[in-house]
């Protein structure tokens, strides 16, 4: 067939692209931004298109043309200027669902989202439903698939879920939903099975895993496909998590927000007996969902924010500790043989660098300042083992824990990109 593929370079398009053009169709994908080189290359043709720029019938004709069937994978999680729930969850589609019938398009797929409904608690899935409600209506022969949580190695969402669950202990809300997540090939393979059928038979079809878990134990399940043991779990207060989901929401990027927890708190579960009647094989289950070789990225990320916290206040310490003691720390500078007059410039000035210090790796972490903080502990500990050797022999070793602390910095400027801050 020759296939109209919207959305993709996303995380569902990108896995079904190839697996298309594997059996034979001719795909023209569209996303925003193609790879380098969009030429027609065998039985794939990229079009360069912002869905939110196609709003009218007449904008999807010329690229429907000799088209036999649509398959409509474009999602968002986060409005982020003209990227609407708006204009690519209900707009757009409309207006694709509404040419495919004018071009003589007969069949359509609508990937749609479990718990899209019109009065659903966020507009994620009230856009998803008014799309779903247009297609429900067209004289077209179409399916509408609406996953749950789709876990993908590489998908953004599984990447957290999967650093969540790298924690030592479990924070989970105390009243989330549960969930049936499905894998990115279970429905990808889902897709294609419906492609081969001789109809679509204008059907909704949930895209569930095989199994229902509570939020903890899925978290848990992701854990022991990393290889890791069972992890204790602390249930967080509704007040408490909702808190923090608005702090989050403040961060760009974030999957974090009152959003995506209300979702988490409805929970996303449904019938998998259709879905595995359509497969025909077993499905994977969440335990089998991660593996051992993601372990290590996730821990690191999931210790990331801790190491930096832990940074940070031994820098804000050690400033609060200099203030405090300064009679002390003149005392030190007298028998590192400074001039008396440089004493009290370099109390104060030390101080102020590490209150800094501790303030810009709180805010702004940055590869510039592992690279000066890495700088300023060579200084000093050069500056110490010259002029006040003994200190390498003090028995709760001040000096040598220096060494750890240079080690945690290699490893933060070595995660952290030379071009932007920290994620």
């Amino acid at each position: 067939m020759d296939i109209l593929l919207t959305g993709a370079s996303g995380l569902v398009g990108s896995a079904l692209l190839p697996r298309l053009l594997a059996q034979g169709h001719t795909v023209h994908a569209l996303c925003r931004r193609p790879p380098a080189n969009t030429a027609a290359v065998g039985q794939l043709h990229w079009h360069a298109a912002d869905m939110a720029t196609l709003l009218n019938e007449d904008d999807w004709l010329p690229l429907l043309d000799g088209i036999d069937l649509v398959i409509n994978t474009v999602g968002i999680f986060a409005e982020t200027g003209s990227q609407t729930f708006a204009h690519l969850h209900t707009q757009a589609p409309i207006a694709l669902f509404n040419a495919a019938i004018v071009a003589g398009v007969e069949r359509v797929i609508q990937l749609s989202a479990l718990g899209a409904h019109p009065q659903a608690a966020t507009a994620y899935w009230r856009s998803k439903a008014a799309a779903d409600a247009v297609l429900r209506t067209a004289p077209l022969d179409w399916a509408i698939v609406q996953p749950s949580l789709v876990y993908a190695d590489q998908g953004s969402s599984s990447t957290l879920f999967r650093q969540m669950a790298a924690q030592p202990c479990l924070l989970v809300p105390a009243d989330a939903g549960p969930v049936q997540p499905i894998h990115l090939a279970d429905l990808v393979d889902t897709l294609l099975q419906l492609i081969h059928r001789p109809t679509l038979g204008r059907i909704t079809l949930a895209a569930v895993g095989p199994q229902a878990l509570p939020w903890h134990d899925y978290l848990q399940a992701l854990r022991s496909g990393m290889g890791m043991a069972r992890a204790p779990v602390i249930a967080l207060p509704a007040l408490w998590v909702s808190g923090i989901s608005h702090l989050a929401a403040l961060c760009p990027g974030s999957l974090l927000n009152p959003a995506s927890l209300s979702m988490l708190r409805a929970g996303s579960c449904a019938d998998a007996g259709p879905i595995q009647q359509l497969l025909g094989r077993p499905m994977h289950p969440p335990p089998a969902y991660s593996h051992p070789a993601l372990r290590s990225a996730a821990v690191i990320a999931a210790w990331q924010p801790w190491l930096r916290l832990a940074l940070a206040f031994v820098w804000l310490l050690t400033a609060i500790v200099s203030i405090q003691q300064a009679p002390l720390g003149l005392q030190l500078l007298a028998d590192a043989g400074l001039p008396a007059a440089w004493h009290p410039a370099a109390l104060w000035g030390g101080a102020g660098l590490d209150l800094i210090l501790g303030l810009l790796t709180l805010s702004h972490p940055h590869r510039r300042l592992w690279q000066a903080q890495i700088a300023l502990i060579l200084s000093y500990t050069l500056f110490i083992s010259l002029l006040l050797p003994q200190w390498w022999l003090h028995p709760f070793g001040p000096i040598s824990k220096n060494l750890p602390i240079l080690a945690l910095l290699g490893l933060l400027t070595a995660l952290t990109p030379a071009t932007r801050k920290a994620s």
